[in-house]
């Protein structure tokens, strides 16, 4: 552990190789870099230890979102068939949008 004396003499000796009007600076720009340094010691530290989705689940939450979105029922279906009836409902309404303008 450093003493008071050791600190002193660290100070005094940054004193005379900097002068008195960089030091403030040098201080800001170590308290910049020590709170990047914790942060991001923090978030990789919140990566670990959150709990890992993998990429089935997002796939699976992102068809039920579609889904629901185009108001179908996802109740006991695989994802199979949302993907097929998810795939249906695009191309017929599709197929209605080209109609109408065809028509206009």
């Amino acid at each position: 552990m450093i003493g008071m004396q050791e600190v002193i003499l660290i100070l005094a000796i940054l004193l005379l190789v900097f002068g008195p009007s960089k030091i403030p600076k040098i201080a800001r720009e170590l308290g910049k870099a020590w709170h990047e340094f914790n942060k991001a010691s923090s978030s990789m530290i919140n990566a670990v230890n959150s709990p890992q989705t993998t990429q089935k689940e997002v796939k699976d939450n992102l068809l039920q979102k579609a889904a629901e979105r185009l108001n179908l029922d996802v109740k006991g279906k695989t994802d199979r068939q949302l993907t097929e009836e998810l795939l249906t409902k695009v191309i017929n309404k599709e197929e209605t949008l080209t109609s109408e303008k065809e028509e206009a």
